[in-house]
């Protein structure tokens, strides 16, 4: 700890002294505190992290996008595709099924499979397992011919066929083997589909007025549809997900999946921001599960030991199980705002987008199969967590249950932010971070005659130039510091040249590393020098607000810091690259030495201040909960989250506002001191002086006009993705 701190903090010191003193009697009246508890019947579930407001907006969310490509109430959607976990191999085929719910129409495609003849089946999991099993019962729906990679059903099913089948999968097999048999591709509807066609969750989330749509969701093929646990059966669906997120936080951070130790927390850290980084890494024992490869000879080609601990990398093997990918590890943080993909309705450039149900990783098509978080989490137990390199499901590790996954899935898409910070509204009290909020809120370069640009080439009436170092050009990918674009409301995939960077740090030590193409796996052209790699060279665009947080930066974790992050936009590999002319709009960036540390100092104001947000939210979490051990590990998080925010602060140097960060650092002492109380009602308390200076630094560092004029540079999204002054605490 620090000193100096005045007569307060002397305070603290004397009553840590004394919470030492008397630590025998503090366990002591724990264990009597925790079985009284149990005593009382107190049910809270802890979260952690978690929040069941962000669940419900990422289910908006993918409602929208559901609705935008063709998905209804009436209408059920599903993509399928190669899964890791189902397949016999591996194959870039994609399918797609839409189902009409009242009359039993059915049309499924699929592009890009090997020509033969080929059936299509619906699979009811009897006993959970997402592998189909001879308990299940299994129903062909119609054989169908692949010619020139292309295949075509269009049949209309019969209720009465149908009426013992619960619809938890779709697959595709070659004419005359079942689905025991040997799977090509497949696809399941998600936690999203069950909340979406359940009967009640629409009068909880807030997400408009579905009950005129009962009469339409009582289809007579409405009881194909998996239901998620009691959601059709309650009229307030708050406590059903926030049980959902509880035992998903359990799984995601202690199942193992019988594997090789690991869980989805080993990567995913929740006291590193659901990520990894080489620091990080660094202080971790050699017992960890992180390195099973060093440690397990048969799991030697799991990872490469030296570019995970020196740039935390991981191998992926995105584009097929003989290309080793390396890409660093991204943050699970704020999905429910990131989530959806662009369609071409929507203003979207690439017709591929619209085939995957979620944008998940790096590449936009990090998941498998129908690009779902479910499928992601299939892939990433296959990829990351088998005991030998065989990765034979049932032997190498267990399969997720069905619950499981929908846990897992509602665990992840309820961490970090629903919404982004309207920044616009904000106003910060250091001129340089005001001055960085400019340059990056500005959505486009001018032209030299002070008018706007027009789409396409010419870009200024006559020919003028486009005058560059103006704007970061960052508000058009990067709508209020968040990862959508303000033309679409969605999440773009966009070529921004990193790969063709002229050293990749990684790349010195292994220089046979293939090339990432990004989204897509077909042949292309990569690198500085036309490498082959598999894409189309597009990557997806993170969030910003958790970037300060979360370095190193890009895909390949190819630059250390904020500062050079934000520079390499001014490299000639961003400049030629597509991504600079997206929209058809030239994005080129210049900006000076000055102008960059500039946009980093308000990059770095902004995670602070979400670092705040979420260092209350657990902390209230922390006062509610009645498990000592609970409360105190929730302290401890929010604990984390303060000094990350001081953290972010100090590295920007100029612009630290040192004032916030006493603040903070005080903030810290408090909830330190809290994972020590003896009881719940000192704990409160000390809780309550942390928010308290946490208040004062949020006041320090910014305010909030709900006011505020909009300026002519920004596009102000819709209300529902914005948080309110109120919301984020000013």
């Amino acid at each position: 700890m620090k000193k100096n701190f005045g007569v307060a903090s002397k305070k603290i010191f004397k009553l840590t002294a004394t919470f030492a003193a008397v630590s025998a009697l503090a366990l002591a009246l724990n264990a009597q505190y925790e079985q009284l508890m149990v005593g009382s019947g107190e049910t809270i579930n802890s979260v952690g992290h978690g929040d069941v407001d962000t669940l419900k907006a990422a289910l908006d969310v993918w409602r929208e996008n559901y609705e935008a490509k063709g998905g209804s109430p009436e209408v059920l959607k599903i993509s399928l595709g190669y899964s890791k976990v189902l397949s016999q191999s591996f194959t870039k085929a994609r399918g797609q099924l839409k189902f009409n719910l009242k009359n039993g129409a059915l049309a499924f495609h699929v592009s890009d499979l090997n020509d033969g003849q080929y059936a299509l089946w619906l699979v009811d999991n009897r006993n959970g397992s997402v592998m189909p099993d001879a308990e299940d019962n299994m129903v062909k729906i119609a054989d169908f011919a692949v010619a020139d990679g292309k295949g075509l059903i269009e049949s209309q099913l019969e209720r009465g066929k149908l009426l013992d089948v619960t619809m938890d999968a779709v697959v595709v097999t070659e004419s005359g083997k079942t689905p025991l048999d040997g799977v090509a591709i497949a696809g399941a509807p998600d936690l999203m589909h069950k909340l979406y066609y359940a009967d009640k969750p629409w009068l909880t989330t807030g997400m408009g007025d579905f009950n005129r749509l009962a009469s339409e969701l009582a289809a007579p093929f409405e009881f194909l549809l998996p239901k998620a646990a009691q959601a059709d059966t309650v009229s307030d669906l708050t406590p059903v997900l926030g049980a959902l997120v509880a035992k998903g936080r359990q799984i995601f951070h202690n199942e193992t999946f019988g594997g090789n130790g690991r869980t989805c927390g080993t990567c995913h850290r929740a006291d590193n921001n659901f990520t990894l980084d080489p620091n990080y890494i660094m202080t971790l024992p050699q017992s960890d599960p992180l390195f099973v490869a060093e440690n397990n000879p048969e799991l030697a080609e799991l990872e490469n030991p030296v570019l995970m601990r020196k740039h935390g990398l991981i191998l992926t093997n995105i584009d097929g199980p003989d290309v080793d990918i390396f890409r660093s590890v991204p943050h699970t943080l704020s999905m429910a705002t990131t989530i959806k993909s662009e369609t071409l309705a929507g203003g979207g450039e690439f017709e591929a987008d619209e085939a995957f149900a979620n944008a998940t990783g790096w590449s936009g098509d990090g998941a498998p199969g129908s690009g779902s978080l479910r499928e992601f989490t299939l892939g990433a137990v296959a990829q990351h967590m088998p005991k030998r390199m065989s990765r034979m499901a049932g032997v190498d590790f267990r399969l997720p249950t069905e619950d499981e996954l929908d846990a897992v899935e509602a665990y992840t898409l309820s961490l970090g932010r629903s919404k982004d910070y309207p920044v616009y509204q904000l106003s910060f009290n250091d001129p340089l971070i005001e001055a960085g909020k400019d340059l990056f809120d500005t959505k486009v370069s001018v032209c030299a005659d002070g008018s706007a640009q027009k789409k396409n080439a010419p870009y200024c009436p006559d020919g003028a130039p486009v005058v560059q170092g103006t704007t970061a050009n960052c508000n058009g990918c990067h709508q209020n510091a968040g990862g959508r674009s303000s033309s679409t409301n969605a999440n773009p995939t966009r070529n921004t040249g990193i790969e063709q960077m002229k050293i990749h740090p990684a790349r010195l030590l292994k220089p046979d590393m293939a090339y990432d193409g990004g989204f897509g796996t077909e042949p292309a052209v990569c690198g500085p020098d036309g490498e082959v790699c598999y894409g189309d060279g597009r990557f997806n665009t993170p969030p910003l607000i958790e970037a300060a947080d979360t370095a190193p930066f890009f895909h390949n974790n190819a630059v250390s810091t904020l500062e050079e992050a934000i520079a390499a936009y001014n490299s000639d590999a961003f400049n030629t690259s597509p991504g600079s002319l997206s929209k058809g709009l030239d994005r080129k960036v210049k900006l000076d030495s000055t102008q960059v540390v500039a946009v980093a100092s308000f990059l770095r104001a902004i995670n602070a201040l979400e670092n705040i947000r979420l260092s209350d939210q657990l902390d209230k979490q922390a006062q509610r909960v009645g498990n000592n051990a609970t409360a105190r590990e929730l302290a401890r998080l929010a604990g984390e989250e303060s000094k990350d925010a001081i953290q972010v602060l100090k590295e920007g140097v100029l612009g630290n506002n040192w004032k916030a960060v006493q603040k903070l650092e005080k903030a810290a002492n408090y909830q330190q001191l809290a994972q020590l109380a003896p009881a719940k009602v000192l704990r409160n308390s000390l809780i309550n002086r942390a928010l308290a200076e946490k208040q004062e630094a949020r006041a320090l560092i910014a305010s909030c006009d709900p006011n505020a004029p909009v300026p002519s540079t920004v596009v102000v999204p819709p209300a529902e993705n914005l948080y309110t002054c109120a919301e984020i605490g000013l």
